[in-house]
């Protein structure tokens, strides 16, 4: 089960600067987002081949509830140091009262999170310069905790995440990203969310979006064949998706993660120091049924 052991602190990078950092540092950063609705089930082993997955196939950040946030940084934490090196880990937090969210907050930084995603509807606001306010004194409180913030309007809902001009938003008020419905005008912190679909990727980079967030990534499933397989069936499912963002030439989802043509194939595991390097099998009807995300089957 998770052991939720808050990693060693760097003394090196301040968690914002951490989160600013590995969103600059490529021109299509993505952040992966990873949800299971019984976290509390799952096997640590399962949740580190995820963890694993999501920093060796190029992610840039790693967001999460609260209650995967331990478990996910400790692992990241055991590679700080190493190529390619740890991911920063965003817990995601509601907007609330001050008294609440500062609970939430420092939740966040005992389990290990670099910074924080801030949820809300926009809707429940008076009007945007009251948003806006409580924003800015929200990312600013985070910040003097040592945590970076990324803004995540909407992502409760399915297939309408984000809100117009976020990314211009998320520079005034302070945070490293913002969670938007269309690219802005010299602004890279604007975000556009992604499900996973090679029609949407494609889309989005018609678009213009630079960055990225893949919701729901491994399709609320991060167990998902981790007894049976090394990597589990979710890590490499993920690691498909990672890479399939990366590529400057194709946004066909097997690009760039290995091939799994009519008759089976091979699967290249990514290496760590908990799982040596493999290669692992991939049968001609799971190659089929990974030909598309797992969750959009109903599977």
């Amino acid at each position: 089960m998770i052991a939720v052991n808050a990693p060693r602190a760097t003394a090196l990078l301040t968690g914002h600067e951490f989160l600013s950092k590995a969103l600059g540092n490529t021109g299509r950063p993505l952040i992966v987002h990873v949800w299971d609705p019984n976290p509390s089930l799952l096997e640590s082993f399962a949740i580190d081949d995820v963890s694993e997955a999501c920093r060796d196939s190029g992610a840039a950040a790693v967001l999460c509830g609260i209650e995967l946030v331990g478990a996910i940084s400790k692992e990241q934490e055991l590679h700080r140091g190493d190529f390619p090196g740890a991911l920063p880990v965003v817990s995601e937090v509601a907007l609330t009262d001050p008294a609440g969210f500062g609970e939430l907050c420092t939740q966040a930084k005992a389990s290990g999170a670099s910074g924080i995603g801030l949820c809300y509807d926009a809707a429940q606001w008076e009007d945007a310069s009251a948003l806006e306010d409580a924003l800015q004194r929200s990312v600013a409180a985070a910040k003097e905790m040592g945590l970076g913030a990324i803004l995540l309007p909407e992502f409760e809902r399915n297939g309408d995440e984000g809100m117009a001009g976020a990314g211009g938003l998320a520079s005034r008020v302070g945070a490293a990203a913002g969670l938007a419905t269309a690219p802005e005008k010299d602004e890279k912190m604007a975000f556009g969310c992604w499900d996973g679909s090679s029609d949407a990727l494609q889309r989005l980079r018609e678009e213009g979006f630079g960055g990225l967030v893949l919701k729901n990534a491994c399709g609320g499933d991060v167990g998902w064949g981790s007894k049976t397989k090394q990597p589990s069936l979710a890590a490499l499912q993920l690691a498909r998706l990672i890479k399939a963002s990366q590529s400057k030439g194709s946004t066909t989802i097997w690009a760039g993660a290995g091939s799994a043509g009519s008759g089976g194939g091979q699967a290249t595991a990514y290496s760590g120091s908990s799982r040596q390097r493999s290669e692992v099998a991939v049968p001609a009807e799971l190659a089929a049924q990974m030909g598309v995300p797992r969750w959009s089957e109903g599977s």
